[in-house]
């Protein structure tokens, strides 16, 4: 089981990250999130979403979602590019399992982007 996006039901509030950062530090700091949103500076109102995970980075974005293996990144293999290198450095998703029920980026989320699968 893994968080996965609906990036097209994403409005950007930012709500999945600070959750995630609290699991981690318990204070909203998006820096050790293991969720990040990501906008394309050449396209308004471009969101994408991406969780990483041990094993790699699961990108929801407008025209799809995709699954990039950590070592294609270090690589320079295709996908993430710049947006992706500020997650590498955080923690992988663990699915909250300090707590009960869904992961809270899940729970948090108003408009049902982020998903159990």
């Amino acid at each position: 089981m893994r968080v996965k996006v609906n990036p097209l039901l994403c409005t950007g509030c930012g709500l999945c990250e600070l959750a995630c950062g609290y699991h981690w530090d318990e204070a909203f700091s998006l820096i050790s999130s293991s969720v990040m949103l990501y906008r394309a500076e050449e396209k308004k109102n471009y969101m994408g979403v991406i969780v990483k995970t041990e094993e790699d980075l699961f990108i929801g974005r407008p025209e799809g979602a995709a699954a990039i293996k950590l070592g294609e990144l270090s690589r320079g293999g295709t996908g993430g590019g710049a947006s992706a290198k500020p997650i590498l450095i955080r923690e992988a998703c663990d699915l909250c399992e300090s707590t009960t029920g869904e992961p809270q980026c899940v729970a948090i989320c108003p408009h049902g982007a982020l998903y159990l699968e």
